[in-house]
C-alpha cells in the first residue's frame, strides 16, 4: 500500500502534481477511495516516496491538504 495525500479539489491536485515535479517528487492524481473514515469522493495525490516532504511542500505553497489515507492496491 502507498500513501495518498488528500486535497480539496482536482485543481489543487493538478497544481500539487506540478509543484512536486519541480521538486523532483513523482506523484499521480487519483480519486480518493471511500473508506469508513473518509466518505469523500475527492482527489488525492499518490506519492510513493518522500511523502512527508511532499506534504510539507504542498502546505508551504498554499495547497490545502485534507489529510492522508492508504492506497489500496488492486488485486
Amino acid at each position: 500500500m502507498g500513501k495518498l495525500i488528500m486535497v480539496s479539489s482536482v485543481t489543487y491536485a493538478m497544481k500539487g502534481r506540478e509543484l512536486l515535479r519541480d521538486y523532483g517528487i513523482k506523484s499521480s492524481i487519483e480519486r480518493t477511495p471511500r473508506t469508513s473514515l473518509h466518505q469523500s469522493c475527492g482527489y488525492s495525490l499518490y506519492v510513493p516516496q518522500r511523502t512527508d516532504e511532499a506534504e510539507n511542500i504542498l502546505r508551504e505553497n498554499g495547497i490545502k491538504v485534507l489529510g492522508r489515507t492508504e492506497r489500496r492496491e488492486h488485486t
